[in-house]
């Protein structure tokens, strides 16, 4: 084996593992079946958001994600929040009703029991990129 392929070796392992590396994420919780409702299509992709330093130890990191608001869905930024040690955390989700119908839940916290929480307030929100516009609650038709 050569020096070259084993050097590309090591680097190509290193920057797997870097990507494989993860934020604290809150307790997570499955979409409540009221949660969801329909909409016309899907959400765009998301925008890239820089991920701050975290603020103590005890914060966790919530993704930026489309919401949807009755006609159209608005960027929400992600940030560090430190959530109440009972909350649990439900990411957006989408599928298809028995007839086709497109069904959507926009993220959300609760509590043990399934009500709906207040989202906790962001701590450090996340950063734009220097070279992209990312206007809070952009939305998108």
């Amino acid at each position: 084996m050569s020096v070259t392929h084993l050097t590309s070796s090591f680097l190509c392992a290193v920057a797997c593992a870097a990507c494989g590396s993860s934020l604290p994420a809150p307790k997570s919780v499955l979409q409540p079946q009221d949660a969801y409702q329909e909409v016309p299509h899907p959400p765009p992709a998301a925008f890239v958001e820089l991920v701050p330093r975290a603020p103590s130890g005890d914060a966790v990191w919530i993704d930026g994600n489309w919401a949807w608001r009755g006609k159209e869905f608005v960027w929400e930024r992600g940030g560090w929040v430190k959530p109440p040690a009972t909350a649990r955390y439900a990411d957006w989700q989408m599928r298809y009703s028995a007839d086709g119908t497109l069904l959507f839940a926009s993220c959300g916290w609760f509590d043990p029991k399934g009500a709906k929480l207040d989202a906790p307030p962001i701590v450090v929100p996340a950063t734009t990129p220097p070279n992209e516009v990312t206007s809070e609650f952009h939305s998108a038709r």
